[in-house]
């Protein structure tokens, strides 16, 4: 079969996408990663052959419902996980309302789930389509386990040992502004879908300030503190890089990094100091100390990640703690703080045994069993793709015109193209040099994938086959 695997955050979703694809494609399968335009896109068009289109989520409305019918209508599967995970808060409900619909639902063929907690949501809200629901795991899961820490030994060498801080404080310093995601939320129907939502968006952008302003004083502080200790601060994927760096001073032993997936960075780190992000659960499987630093509880936390660390609710609580670590040998209280197991647990599977990777493939085998979709070769999918038809002077004369408009800044003209959010930091190149690493480092850790070829298929996108003469 050919699937279609389009990547929306990079340093989200690369890694995983990647496994997923070698595994596809060790398996005698035909892979196209990369950006929407050259998956999803091409597929709905019609100018890629019937095949398995994965989707990162299936939030409702009316241009995402035209995706699926046109997909539909070129005789394509479609199967999607949720990229946004939704395993922060206590319940799985209202996120499940916000993210899906009875008619992005009904749609598809098979929705993949993270653990036991969403799964156990998504279908008691919609039991119509339970069968559809399947329990796999996530490929950005897999890299958390013990058989892929090999695959980070060689993580920045030069940078020794660091304490690692992760940003998640959303729209205070989100590359867009807040007013402008709003109007974008308001726009897809998420408001409509949850009432409570817009007002809990400016409770909780207010609530980040304050805590934005704990952080930066904290990793100032820390920094003169344990002056031999590298402070990596690691942003978001949504985050302005430009915001971190004009909020946290400049100093000899404070780094800014946002290249690469988190999961390189947690794994190499001495110690995770968070505030309510999913990167705890993440130290948690994979082993590695955390401490959530909440110098303002508030009902807004998320519970859940800090309730699987230690937690500081004072700078001098916190600086205790550091101390501590890096003085003594502290590391097993840290891990084993409760009652992380059973919140690890009840919200991610397959930690053992069999990879996520590998139960979604068969589950792309069992749906594909009663169609005729057949594999491309990489050679057939290069040779009938669509000619990009635009002219040099075209090309030329649209830069000068968003050179303009970006000069200009003309809110009306922001509202006539009704698009009120960048996106291009999300996906901003993906070259061969950087796939070659991730895929030669797969090889070597988890020792297969030798007879996958990969060929480049478009700027952003490779295809992923079976070298059958292996």
């Amino acid at each position: 079969m050919n699937i279609y695997l389009p990547i929306e955050v990079k340093v989200r979703e690369l890694e995983g996408k990647v496994l997923l694809a070698l595994t596809a494609a060790e398996r005698g399968h035909t892979v196209i990663l990369g950006n929407k335009k050259e998956t999803i896109n091409f597929a709905k068009e019609g100018k890629l052959p019937p095949g398995i289109v994965h989707d990162k989520s299936l939030t409702p409305g009316k241009y995402k419902i035209e995706n699926y019918k046109q997909l539909k209508e070129h005789r394509h599967l479609i199967t999607a996980q949720d990229e946004e995970s939704g395993l922060l808060d206590e319940s799985f409900d209202d996120f499940a309302k916000r993210r899906f619909s009875e008619e992005t639902v009904s749609n598809v063929d098979r929705i993949f789930t993270w653990g036991t907690h969403d799964c156990r949501s998504l279908k008691s809200i919609y039991p119509k389509y339970s069968d559809k629901i399947v329990k796999t795991g996530s490929p950005r899961v897999d890299f958390w386990r013990k058989e892929l820490d090999k695959y980070y030994l060689e993580n920045d060498p030069d940078l020794g040992s660091y304490i690692l801080v992760v940003s998640n404080f959303g729209y205070p310093i989100d590359e867009n502004p807040f007013w402008n995601r709003i109007a974008r939320l308001r726009k897809a129907g998420y408001f409509e879908r949850d009432p409570k939502m817009e007002k809990y968006m400016y409770e909780n952008t207010a609530y980040q300030f304050r805590l934005l302003y704990r952080f930066v004083e904290m990793i100032r502080q820390l920094s003169i503190d344990f002056p031999n200790t590298k402070i990596v601060v690691r942003p978001h994927p949504v985050d302005s890089m430009d915001a971190w760096q004009n909020l946290v001073e400049q100093k000899s032993n404070i780094i800014i990094k946002r290249e690469d997936s988190i999961s390189g960075w947690i794994r190499n780190a001495n110690l995770i100091i968070h505030n309510g992000c999913t990167s705890a659960l993440e130290a948690a499987v994979s082993g590695i100390p955390r401490i959530a630093y909440r110098p303002i509880p508030d009902d807004l936390e998320r519970a859940i990640p800090n309730n699987v660390s230690l937690q500081a609710f004072s700078l001098e609580d916190l600086k205790k703690m550091v101390s501590d670590f890096l003085q003594k040998d502290s590391k097993v209280k840290i891990i084993t703080s409760e009652p992380g197991n059973d919140i690890i647990n009840s919200r991610l599977s397959s930690l053992t045994d069999k990879l996520a990777v590998e139960k979604i493939v068969d589950e792309w085998e069992r749906i594909g069993q009663s169609t005729d979709l057949k594999s491309s070769t990489a050679e057939q999918l290069i040779e009938s793709k669509p000619i990009d038809k635009k002219s040099f002077k075209k090309i030329i004369k649209g830069r000068v015109i968003q050179i303009r408009n970006f000069l200009i800044n003309k809110d009306s003209n922001q509202k006539k193209n009704e698009k009120f959010l960048k996106t291009s930091h999300k996906f901003p190149s993906l070259t061969s040099d950087e796939l070659e690493i991730i895929v030669d480092k797969l090889k070597n850790t988890l020792n297969r994938f030798n007879n996958v070829k990969i060929t480049r298929y478009g700027e952003k996108s490779f295809i992923f086959s079976r070298d059958n003469s292996i």
